[in-house]
This record gives structure tokens, sequence and C-alpha cells, in this order.
């Protein structure tokens, strides 16, 4: 039986450097769907990977990355907060569109589009927002995320598409979760690497008849300001690391 094919847009991102790390570390991800790259430079190349390069703004370019391809996991953006208008249109506006036409028009079963807390921030912090909370942006980029958002549920709704968009809290690797425990001064929405790979991976697997849903990208924080509970029961996402306690090691604070 041939394996799916997911290709991951955006792998040269640091969620995407994390996804691999957590494929190659899990026979469970490989011998689920074999995982091909995604990226804008055509000089990339990965030992471990197969790689196909695209360009957000250029639909043949998408459409033709996406050939015999299954799933699609969509984390080609700009990811500035603070860009500009003119700087998000081809990639976070335009690009989406791409991505989720192509998507459709090639066949693909599936679409997991990169949303984010950005989308979210307009909600009051002791709020607990889930994913029938409709976005409330405060800043154009996380307007662009709400757009990708509306895009999933239209291509699900009109084409039978099945879309899950994640709103992806704080992302923070392996290498930066100390760094982070130090800097930060709560971690409500932090999402550790090796979560946001299991989150990943439910989003791959999940039934054929998951159609559409917006999930909520955290670890099982003490105070996550995000409703885990349609993760949950959507695709079985139940999250390992709690940072709270995670960074109480790292400062050598007993529970």
């Amino acid at each position: 039986m041939n394996k799916k094919k997911v290709i991951l847009l955006g792998a040269a991102g640091r969620i995407g450097e994390g996804f691999k790390e957590e494929y190659l570390e899990n026979k469970e991800y490989q011998n689920a769907y074999e995982l091909i790259l995604g990226v804008h430079n055509k000089r990339f190349k990965d030992k471990d990977f197969k790689v196909r390069s695209f360009s957000l703004s250029d639909y043949k370019s998408v459409k033709k990355a996406l050939s015999d391809i299954d799933i699609v996991i969509n984390m080609a953006a700009n990811p500035d907060p603070n860009a500009k208008f003119e700087d998000l249109v081809k990639p976070n506006l335009i690009g989406a569109y791409n991505v989720f036409e192509a998507a459709r028009t090639s066949k693909c079963s599936r679409v997991i589009f990169a949303s984010s807390v950005h989308a979210i921030e307009g909600y009051s912090k002791s709020y607990k927002v889930g994913g029938d909370d409709t976005p409330k942006p405060e800043d154009l980029y996380g307007a662009t995320k709400a757009f990708g958002e509306a895009l999933c549920h239209r291509f699900s709704s009109e084409f039978s598409l099945s879309c899950l968009a994640i709103r992806i809290g704080a992302y923070t690797s392996n290498d930066k979760m100390k760094s982070v425990c130090f800097k930060r001064k709560y971690y409500r929405h932090v999402i550790s690497q090796r979560d946001m790979g299991s989150l990943l991976h439910k989003c791959i697997i999940a039934p054929k008849n998951v159609k559409y849903g917006v999930l909520s990208g955290i670890s099982n924080n003490k105070r996550g300001d995000m409703d885990l509970k349609l993760a949950k029961k959507l695709v079985g996402y139940v999250p390992k690391d709690n940072i709270d306690v995670l960074c109480k090691k790292f400062k050598g604070i007993k529970s």
C-alpha cells in the first residue's frame, strides 16, 4: 500500500525545521506518510527529504508543487506581525488563495492551514478562545490569517476540500525553550516543538470525514488562553507538555 504524500510548504521556516526533526525521530509519522519539503529557494537541498520549489504568488508554480500530493501543510507566509500591508499581499493573501485553489484542482484531500494567535488577540486574556469564536485581529498580519481561516471554510463548504486551520500560539523549538522560559512573563499560548509536531501529525491522519475545523495550537499550559476541546474532539490532539512545569524545571523551582 502506497503511503500518503504530504507536502510541507514553508519547510525552511522555524516550525518546518522543527517538524522535520519530529518526523525523523518518530517511526509512527514515517510509517503513516511520506513528508516532502516545499521551499522557495531553488537551491535548497536536504539529505533526508525530497524537495520541491515553488513561488507562493505564482499559481502555476504552486500547482506544479502539489502534483500527486494528498495533503498540504501551508506554513508559507510572511510571519512578521509588524509587516506593512504591501509586504503581506502576495505571500499571505494571494499566496493563501493559490494554495487552496491549487489543492482543490490537484485533487488533494486536505489542507492544513497555519493560522495564528494573532488572529484572535482582540479577545480578553481571561477568555478561552474556541474554534467557533470569530477572529479578532489587532494587526494586519493577524487579519491576513483571519482571511486564510475564511478561505478554509469557503473551500471546505463549497468544494468539500477538507481543511483544518491551526491558530498557532508562540511556537518554541527545543533549542529555544530555556531562553523563552526566562524571557517570557507568561506561557499561556506557548506550544512546544513536540506538541506542534503531534498536532500536525494528528491533522494529517485525521479521518476523511473531518472536513473543517479551527483548532487551538498551544501546549497543555496551566493558564492556556485557547480552548483545546475541539482539537481533541476532531483530531485527537492531547498535548504532552505543560510549559509552566517545563519552565519551573529550567528555573530550578520546585512544584
